[in-house]
Parts: C-alpha cells; structure tokens; sequence
C-alpha cells in the first residue's frame, strides 16, 4: 500500500523528509523494532507485534494528508509521539478509562535512551545502505563478515577467495567511509550523537 508522492529518493528519512513514494514493507523493515522495543520496555511483551501495526496503520493515515515538515519536528519525535500515543491507548482500553484520565503514558528518561539507542540502530543501518553503494560487493561483504559479524580473517579470506590483506583493507576503507557518513549524520541531527571511535581506521 504504498502512498504517492513526487519521486526522488535515497534513504527512508530523506524520503519522508522530501515527500517521496514509501511502502509499508520499507516501513515496517526500518522501524518495526524501534516500536517494540519501547512497547516491551513499557510492559507490551505479547501485544508488541499489535502496537507496531496501529502505529503502522496510523502513520499511513496521517501520510495521505499530513506532508511531514523537519522545520517544526524531526521525524523521530514525531513518529515517537505516534508511539506514546498507541501506548496510551493500549492502556487506556485495559484499564477502561477516561481520555480525560489517561492521556499519555509519560515519556521517562529511561524510555527516552532506549528509544534513541533503537534510533541509533536505524541510522547505522542507514548508513550502511550508503556505504554499500560506494564499495565494491566484495568490499561491503569483506566489511560485513569480519569487522560486523566478526569472524575469524583467515576464514573470511578463504570463503572469498582474497588474501587476509585484502579483508583488512576492506574493513579500513570501511571504516573510513562509515565515519564519514556517520559524522555528516551527527552534523544533520546534533541530538543522534553517534559514537564514531568504532570506526577509527586500525
């Protein structure tokens, strides 16, 4: 169900920022976990997978009339608020009480850290759509093996037909370019404060 708007595109943020065309699969494949996470902290454990569709639902509602503006909010308070706001309701209805008695579950600074934290996820995953697309495939899987899944060099070398020196590079020049992407990042949005000494070239 994906919803129209003109074409341009990159990463998902810059879609919704631009008002670019996004489907519920694109949606669901980046935030899905940042919802459950907070709807598990928050004591949702078997209805997390439902807090994750209303929001899902409701954000797609909203999209068909409602053009997202990063002058007044950034996307992640917004779609933070969307959060709360099916959590609330989901308490609402088991407690049976008033909208005048329970508006909003209160937004703690725990919660506020796990949500950034899941946030951070989202934005390295992000960035890593971009690195791919500035590597070589064999680059970007000598990365993914040995500096993120972190299996042995020797291994990694084997499997792709490469000397260790290889998949050591690999990882410098990937390194080099994550830090880069992740800096411009933390520059666009002060409040990601993304750790960079992970990716010191070593």
């Amino acid at each position: 169900m994906p919803i129209k708007y003109p074409t341009t595109s990159k990463t998902l943020l810059e879609k919704i920022t631009s008002g670019d065309e996004i489907s519920w699969d694109e949606f669901y494949r980046k935030y899905a976990k940042v919802i459950k996470a907070v709807a598990r902290y928050k004591g949702i454990e078997y209805d997390a997978d439902d807090i994750c569709q209303q929001v899902m639902m409701h954000f797609f509602k909203q999209s068909r009339t409602f053009k997202f503006d990063p002058g007044i909010a950034r996307f992640r308070t917004y779609l933070g608020r969307i959060v709360s706001w099916k959590i609330a309701d989901y308490y609402r209805k088991k407690r049976e009480t008033s909208s005048e008695e329970l508006e909003v579950i209160p937004v703690d600074s725990e919660t506020e850290k796990l949500y950034m934290d899941e946030w951070r996820k989202v934005v390295i995953s992000e960035a890593e759509e971009e690195l791919k697309k500035r590597v070589s495939p064999g680059t970007f899987q000598a990365y993914q093996l040995y500096a993120v899944q972190g299996r042995p060099v020797e291994k990694v070398a084997a499997f792709l037909e490469c000397s260790t020196n290889q998949v050591y590079q690999a990882k410098k020049r990937c390194f080099a370019m994550m830090r880069e992407i992740l800096l411009k990042m933390n520059e666009a949005d002060p409040d990601l404060q993304m750790e960079l000494s992970s990716y010191e070239n070593v």
